[in-house]
């Protein structure tokens, strides 16, 4: 008997439905406490739901598994069901049903399914208990299966942490604790960039905390991936984001998909909104693609599209969407698997501190495994969403790390590249945002110093740099949001003319200071709109301040117009465009060549731990218009 998975019951009243529905009132605090369910006759505990379906088409697709039962743990009489629904077809199927009399928690009670079904007809199995009894208790549920194992799995969990002590150490403990998981080969790594934490925060054994510099994400899962390879008894590997909200069975149910897999694959874990816990944020991602507004898939370079994104895990309906299996081109770090092989194939991820470094991994992944990387529905974590962070200085490693993977794995010529930055920086001056424009800018003159500029700037230093260099303006205020419809902010319309004017002055950057206007402009940017010249930036036009929201952004910031500061950036930038033709596709060429090296254990070693002439060479950054 393997368990494959357990029933898992909902810990919080916000994510109740995601675990389980019933159809009667019910006290929250009574389960929580209890860890069980009491059933009046006549009311119906259904598991259609997500975390508690089984996903039978990927359980058939990936693994040997064809055969699955439950085991329940009930007390009173009870009616028992099964359902299938697939994507085809959404309308429920029953595949098995009896009656269940005198049930005693003490015995198991077993639920034999049918064969599982392949392909076409596959899709997500759930159960329904009806109670017959004046009162019925349910209090455990496992899935298993009697087939024998693959192999054996033995998984090294690498965590990356940077002064977010409270929340690594309640992931830890909340691993730690689970009662199934300790007949389970695992060890954590905790990997502390911030040298914040203890060893005496974890005494457990298969616990190892180690200390590093602050190298970003990928240096820290990188240390710890390297201290888990020389332990030479892992299998498999998983990173995953410190400041997650984790339920332990996920972890778990990693197990039996490498146990029983038929080959190799990587799982991307969902994530989960952690504002809105019931809202499936992405379930993996796509480099380079978008779907238009009839839903077909289209090309453009720099983008990146978040599959099956903002689906209501409440509706079975959304469920029943994530049977439809897309390919995947990589899966963020928050929650990411992936065998020893794998390692041995394509070497290590790329140095490139935070951003796009899960990208280009996962790219190297599906040139290497035929079942690539999947996203196994109900495997995911709660984790803060992208729109609710966005630090100026991540702008700087997001437009030279997606250079680099460019240059890497796809084929953007100079003037695609050129013009996509152009209208990205004059974006960013249209509202007065200096340091975002200057970040982008820094980003594009780094890259082009090619792989020797990674190999002669010490991280640790550079990131510190990076981050003074980006509040360099002070022109930019976060305001409450009180603050948005304050006195003297009017939300304005553009006309085509102004619209032209505007752009041909930048926004008023080219204009005599007594045309400026005092008054402010209130702009809301929609997540759907595609283009940053777009007319609702022109509102701007000859204000002195811009205030500037974005859709589901808890942020509003107030800009103020500085003519020189977005006159200097702009030459700045025309001026690294031009210097830079000449050396586009050399530069293009080294970074494709040094991959290799950039991947491999020898030069991580070298790069976690620089000689004092690496130390001592600190980025030279000025401000546009200052002399260097």
């Amino acid at each position: 008997m393997k368990v494959l998975s357990r029933v898992q019951l909902p810990k919080t009243a916000e994510t109740f439905e995601l675990y389980i529905k019933l159809d009667q009132s019910f006290s929250l605090e009574s389960l929580t406490k209890n860890r069980q369910i009491s059933l009046h006759q006549g009311s119906t505990l259904s598991f259609n739901t997500y975390f508690n379906s089984i996903y039978e088409q990927f359980y058939t697709k990936y693994t040997t598994v064809s055969s699955l039962y439950y085991l329940l743990k009930l007390e009173g009489d009870f009616e028992v069901s099964a359902y299938r629904e697939t994507y085809e077809e959404s309308a429920k199927k029953l595949i098995y049903k009896e009656k269940m009399y005198q049930c005693q928690t003490s015995d198991y009670i077993k639920v034999l399914l049918p064969v599982l079904n392949q392909n076409q007809q596959a899709g997500r199995i759930y159960l329904e208990i009806t109670c017959l009894s004046e009162q019925g208790l349910f209090t455990e549920g496992l899935v298993v299966t009697a087939q024998e194992k693959v192999r054996d799995v033995s998984l090294g969990i690498i965590i990356c942490t940077y002064k977010k002590e409270a929340y690594v150490k309640q992931t830890v403990t909340t691993i730690l604790k689970d009662n199934l998981l300790q007949d389970k080969k695992f060890k954590i790594f905790v990997v502390d960039n911030g040298n914040t934490l203890n060893k005496s925060d974890f005494e457990d054994s298969r616990v190892q905390l180690i200390s590093n510099r602050n190298v970003g994400g990928s240096g820290g899962f990188t240390k710890g991936l390297i201290e888990a390879l020389q332990e030479g008894v892992h299998t498999h590997f998983l990173f995953m984001d410190d400041d997650v909200e984790l339920d332990s069975e996920t972890i778990f149910r990693l197990f039996p998909l490498y146990e029983y897999a038929k080959q190799d694959f990587a799982v991307a874990g969902s994530m989960l909104d952690l504002y809105k816990k019931h809202i499936l944020y992405e379930a993996g991602s796509l480099y380079n693609k978008y779907f238009d507004d009839e839903g077909n898939l289209q090309h453009r370079p720099f983008t990146l599209t978040g599959l099956k994104q903002n689906l209501d895990l409440r509706n079975p309906t959304s469920l029943n969407l994530l049977l439809l299996e897309e390919s995947i081109d990589y899966g963020g770090f928050w929650f990411f698997s992936y065998s020893k092989e794998v390692v041995q194939s394509i070497g290590l991820p790329l140095p490139l501190f935070i951003k796009t470094d899960d990208l280009e991994f996962g790219l190297r992944i599906n040139q290497t495994l035929d079942n690539g990387i999947v996203a196994f529905p109900s495997l995911a974590v709660w984790h803060e969403p992208f729109y609710a962070k966005k630090p100026v200085w991540d702008l700087y490693y997001e437009y030279r790390n997606r250079l680099i993977v460019h240059a890497i794995h796809s084929s953007l010529g100079y003037l695609d590249t050129i013009k996509l930055f152009t209208r990205t920086l004059i974006y960013h001056l249209l509202i007065f945002d200096y340091n975002s424009a200057q970040m982008i800018v820094k980003g594009f003159e780094d890259y082009m110093q090619g792989p020797s500029f990674i190999r002669s700037h010490d991280p640790e230093i550079l990131h510190s740099w990076i981050f003074e260099f980006s509040k360099s303006h002070k022109s930019q205020t976060i305001l409450t949001h009180s603050s948005l419809n304050s006195e003297g902010s009017q939300i304005t319309k553009a006309k085509k003319l102004q619209s032209l004017v505007s752009l041909l002055t930048l926004n008023g950057h080219f204009l005599p200071k007594f045309f400026i206007k005092d008054e402010t402009a209130v702009i809301r940017f929609s997540s759907k709109e595609r283009d940053p010249l777009s007319n609702p930036f022109c509102k701007g036009f000859a204000k002195k301040r811009i205030i500037f929201t974005m859709e589901n952004n808890p942020q509003i910031y107030q800009n103020e117009l500085d003519n020189q500061a977005g006159i200097n950036i702009l030459f700045a930038w025309v001026k690294s465009a031009i210097r830079s033709r000449l050396r586009w596709s050399d530069v293009r060429a080294e970074w494709k060549k040094a991959a290799n090296d950039l991947t491999s254990i020898q030069f991580w070693q070298d790069y976690l731990q620089p000689d004092s002439d690496t130390k001592s060479q600190q980025p030279n950054y000025v401000k546009p218009g200052e002399a260097a």
